[in-house]
C-alpha cells in the first residue's frame, strides 16, 4: 500500500474506469482527477448500529466459557476496548473482527459506554492518540476518532429493492448543522438526493466504540462564481435537517481568518479516496491520513506548468497546493476531504485551510491542488449569518 489518502468501501465497490484526458484539454483533464466518482456502497442501513451486536468470530476458537463480543463489552482488561488493537488482524486473535475479543460470559456488559456529550466544545481539536484504543500494525490509517470533523458525504440510491447510501465525496463539519465540501461533489444534486456522516471510521465495521450519526441534506449552497471547466471557486455549504450531537468523535473543524497563508507548513489531508491513479488505485474502508507540505502558489504553478497543463497555465486564486512529496497525496475519490493545518500556540488544535479539488495524478512531484478556504472565510460567514448560524463554531475561542 502506498502512503496516500484512501476513499471508502464498506459493503461493496463498483468498477471506477480510469479517464484519459486530451493534452490540452483542462475540463476533461481535471474532471479525470481528483472529482469524485459515486460508486462505493459504504452502507445500506440509515439505522445507527445497534449497541450488542450478535457474537463476532468463530466462538470455537475461543477458550472454553468464553465469546467473541465487541470489545468494549468485556469488563476484562485484557479484551477491553482500552489500550492497543492490531487493525491488520493479528493471527493471535481468534475474533474475524479486530475491534472484538475473547470475553467470559459473566464479563459481558450489556451496555456499551455512554457517549460523552460535550457541552461547550471547542473548534478544530484533534485526537492524536485516538478514542478509547489506538491501533498498531497500521502505516497510514488514522486512529478512531483522530479527525472528529471528518464527514462522508452519501447519495441515496435504489439498487436491488432497497435505499443504498453511495459514497460521493468527503467534507467537513464546521457547524452542528453545517459541512463543508466542494461544489463538484454536490452541484446538480438535489438536497432529497444526500444526506451525510459524522463519527464514520472504519466503513466495514459497526464495531467502533460509539455509533455514527447520519443526517439529511436539507439545502445546497453552491459559490455563485463556481467554475465546473477549471474548478474555480470550488467551494459549497451542505445545511442539515437537524444538528448533529457533538462528542469526542464528531467536533467541528476551525476555519482560518480572511486570507491567512499556510505557506511551508506541515498539515494533514484525510479522507477515504484512492491509493494510486487509474484502475491499478484500490479503494479501502478506514480513514487515511497524510502528512503534507503547504506549497507557495507560485512555486505549485511552476511545478504545475512541467505537466500536461503547459507553459501557458495560470492558477486561479481560488486555490492553494500542498504536497509534492513521491508516495504522499489525496487522490481520486478524496474531493471535498479537508487539508486541516495546526493552529500556531495552540495544542493539537487545527484550522481547515484547504478543501481537496483536484491535480496531476496521485503522489508525485506535482503539489495537488486545493480550494484555498481562507480565501472564502467572508463568504461563509455571510451564508452562516443569513441562516441565523454564528461563526463561534469554528472559531477558537
Amino acid at each position: 500500500m502506498r502512503r496516500s489518502v484512501l476513499l471508502s468501501c464498506a459493503l461493496l465497490v463498483f468498477a471506477l474506469a480510469g479517464a484519459n484526458a486530451e493534452d490540452g484539454d483542462l475540463d476533461s483533464l481535471i474532471n479525470s482527477l481528483f472529482t469524485s466518482s459515486p460508486g462505493t456502497i459504504i452502507a445500506t442501513s440509515t439505522a445507527a448500529p445497534a449497541p450488542t451486536s450478535p457474537p463476532i468470530g468463530t466462538q470455537a476458537a475461543c477458550l472454553p466459557g468464553q465469546r467473541c463480543v465487541q470489545r468494549y463489552l468485556c469488563t476484562n482488561d485484557s479484551t477491553s476496548g482500552a489500550g492497543l488493537i492490531d487493525i491488520r488482524f493479528d493471527n493471535d486473535n481468534p475474533c474475524v473482527n479486530y475491534l472484538a475479543g475473547c470475553c467470559y460470559e459473566e464479563d459481558i456488559i450489556s451496555s456499551p459506554p455512554t457517549v460523552p456529550v460535550l457541552d461547550n466544545p471547542t473548534c478544530g481539536k484533534r485526537n492524536p492518540d485516538g478514542i478509547g484504543f489506538r491501533i498498531t500494525g497500521a502505516k497510514d490509517e488514522s486512529e478512531y476518532g483522530e479527525f472528529p470533523w471528518m464527514i462522508a458525504v452519501l447519495k441515496q440510491e435504489q439498487a436491488l429493492g432497497q435505499v443504498v447510501n453511495v459514497f460521493q465525496c468527503g467534507g467537513s463539519l464546521i457547524h452542528p448543522s453545517v459541512v463543508l465540501t466542494a461544489s463538484h461533489c454536490v452541484q446538480n444534486k438535489s438536497p432529497a438526493q444526500l444526506k451525510i456522516r459524522a463519527g464514520e471510521w472504519d466503513t466495514q465495521t459497526k464495531n467502533e466504540v460509539f455509533p455514527h450519526q447520519d443526517r439529511q441534506v436539507v439545502d445546497i449552497v453552491v459559490h455563485p462564481d463556481y467554475y465546473k471547466g477549471g474548478l474555480y471557486n470550488d467551494i459549497a455549504l451542505l445545511f442539515l435537517e437537524s444538528p448533529l450531537k457533538l462528542d469526542e468523535g464528531i467536533q467541528t473543524v476551525c476555519l482560518p481568518p480572511p486570507n491567512a497563508k499556510f505557506d511551508l507548513q506541515r498539515c494533514f489531508v484525510s479522507g477515504w479516496g484512492k491509493d494510486v491513479f487509474g484502475k491499478t488505485g484500490s479503494y479501502q474502508a478506514i480513514l487515511k491520513k497524510v502528512e503534507l507540505p503547504v506549497v507557495p502558489n507560485t512555486q505549485c504553478q511552476t511545478a504545475l506548468r512541467s505537466t500536461r497543463l503547459g507553459p501557458k497555465f495560470v492558477l486561479h486564486n481560488s486555490f492553494m497546493c500542498a504536497g509534492g512529496e513521491i508516495g504522499k497525496d489525496a487522490c481520486k475519490g478524496d474531493g471535498g476531504s479537508p487539508l486541516v493545518c495546526p493552529i500556531q500556540g495552540s495544542a493539537q488544535s487545527y484550522h481547515q485551510t484547504g478543501i481537496v479539488s483536484w491535480g496531476i495524478g496521485c503522489g508525485e512531484e506535482t503539489p495537488g491542488v486545493y480550494t484555498d478556504v481562507a480565501s472564502f472565510r467572508n463568504w461563509i460567514d455571510q451564508q452562516m449569518q443569513s441562516r441565523h448560524f454564528d461563526a463561534s463554531s469554528y472559531t477558537l475561542s
